[in-house]
């Protein structure tokens, strides 16, 4: 263990520079070198005699001290040339200071375990390693806002906490270099309360803002990806893999849960995505909540809208060479395959084409009355049910197609809901969840029926795993309209990770001439 203590850089200041050199000796090592990165004399005084006291206890004892001079700007390349290992400890939040030590460290292949006090709580870890993975950047960026009191006071962070910090980095070295245990401080980040000297270890997962983030590509000949897309979605995997994406403190949701919502005649399922733009800590994007005929449907609805929020701010990274204006255009589908990623994109797509279309309804709306004479979609038909159990009976009714797409309106209570979507019984499905929940609901006013007869339609059982025949039919519908239809890999893997879910986005064009 000698030879390793002899390699160990201790840099930072004041009362928590003093805390890790005591810690240090207290753990039974007797060897350390340290940097002051102020050029307070105090400092240098302070562990001066905390040499001299290391000394009466262990003769073979030693702490060398360097320091800055003056305030030349610091060559840290240089500085941590010489050692294998640097700790480095801040108790006023020197984010900048870190940057440049961390950049250093990467460039000259030495790891590190920081630990700062920010914001009224303190931060361990995570270890970054000779090759660049796990940058304190990545858990900055990635632990949430709401972690960090609202009211803090400057000066709040004590001596008890700075020795907490100071003992658990001690340890994590220990454990780093001796390779005996798994260390925690490896892709994990520990959150002090220092008020309450308790805390706890969080996962951290490389950000796309600092790992990097592939643009999205054009797919070619989305047809036959689609044809040959058909992989069913395994319950346990996705389940496993959004609760890994959930956490309260690091995850790219914060919440995924059905909350205190009621559940009746709908499940309903919470989530709450963070901002990867944000420089840190994350702050927290709206809640969404989704429904569904199940828990397990409203669960997974809701986490798949929570991915696509996130994904949704990453766009100016995804298609830098497009405007805003284009960016907006592009509607962004999550799935466990590329068919079901772009049956959702596609319906995004066609959800901003209805908000057009419905901030530009004429003074009254023509529909036409359908009559449901058999309902075999157990999905449909339980929502009728339901409907017709809390505001009787509704009345059903085709409107103007959208983009070649079906629209269905139903009448319920004093409003009216619609909606397009790729399918006439999917189509049918969103409105009647609308008009359960009340959602997006027009005045019975704007409606106005059409003289023609009613038609009779048939909704017959719909197979949930067919995403690719819904979006192949559209893509049809639109290329007889003189309309081409782009579908963008949106590299999901690099801010996702491994896991069942793609992302991918589809933009409509504009219509060519034949």
């Amino acid at each position: 263990m000698s030879c390793q203590e002899e390699g160990v850089l201790a840099v930072g200041s004041g009362l928590f520079l003093r805390s890790l050199a005591e810690a240090w000796y207290e753990s039974g090592l007797s060897k350390l070198t340290v940097f002051v990165t102020n050029s307070e004399p105090a400092d240098t005084a302070e562990l001066e005699k905390l040499r001299e006291h290391a000394l009466r206890s262990n003769p073979n004892a030693s702490l060398h001290i360097l320091s800055a001079t003056g305030d030349e700007e610091l060559e840290w390349r240089a500085i941590i040339e010489p050692f294998s290992f640097i700790l480095y400890v801040s108790q006023h939040g020197g984010v900048e200071e870190l940057r440049n030590l961390q950049q250093a460290c990467i460039a000259e292949r030495k790891p590190m375990i920081p630990a700062v006090a920010l914001q009224g709580r303190g931060m361990a870890g995570p270890l970054l390693h000779p090759d660049g993975d796990g940058r304190w950047e990545s858990a900055w960026r990635g632990i949430h806002s709401s972690m960090f009191p609202e009211e803090r006071e400057p000066q709040s962070f004590s001596a008890a906490a700075a020795a907490v910090l100071s003992n658990l980095i001690v340890h994590e070295w220990q454990k780093a270099v001796t390779e005996e245990k798994e260390t925690n401080c490896r892709n994990q980040c520990y959150i002090l309360d220092p008020d309450t000297l308790t805390g706890i270890w969080h996962p951290i997962r490389p950000h796309p803002l600092v790992s990097g983030v592939g643009t999205a590509r054009l797919v070619e000949n989305i047809e036959l990806s689609l044809e040959t897309s058909h992989e069913p979605a395994d319950p346990e995997e996705w389940f496993s893999c959004l609760s890994r994406l959930t956490s309260a403190a690091t995850g790219i949701l914060h919440a995924w849960e059905e909350a205190e919502l009621i559940q009746l005649p709908l499940a309903q399922c919470l989530v709450q995505p963070v901002d990867p733009l944000s420089e840190g800590p994350a702050r927290l994007l709206p809640a969404i909540i989704r429904s569904g005929l199940t828990h397990e449907e409203a669960r997974r609805e809701a986490g798949l809208a929570g991915l696509e929020a996130y994904a949704a701010r990453l766009m100016p990274l995804l298609f830098p060479g497009l405007l805003s204006s284009q960016r907006e255009d592009i509607g962004i589908g999550a799935g466990c395959s590329i068919a079901e990623a772009v049956e959702r994109g596609f319906r995004a797509c066609l959800t901003t084409a209805w908000g057009k279309r419905m901030r530009m309804l004429p003074d009254k709306l023509a529909v036409t009355r359908i009559e449901c004479g058999q309902i075999e979609d157990v999905r449909c038909r339980y929502y009728l049910q339901a409907l017709r159990m809390t505001e009787g009976e509704p009345e059903l009714a085709l409107g103007e197609p959208l983009l070649g797409c079906p629209v269905v309106w139903i009448h319920s209570g004093c409003s009216w809901y619609g909606s397009a979507d790729l399918d006439l019984i999917l189509a049918l499905r969103q409105s009647l969840q609308k008009a359960l929940t009340k959602t997006e609901g027009a005045a019975s006013s704007s409606v106005m029926w059409k003289e023609d007869k009613a038609q009779d339609i048939t909704v017959s059982n719909s197979d949930p795993l067919e995403h690719a025949s819904w979006v192949l039919a559209a893509i049809q519908r639109l290329n007889q309209r003189h309309q081409r239809v782009e579908v963008f890999d949106m590299r999901s893997e690099s801010f996702l990770g491994t896991g069942p879910f793609v992302i991918y986005g589809v933009r409509l064009g504009e219509e060519e001439s034949p």
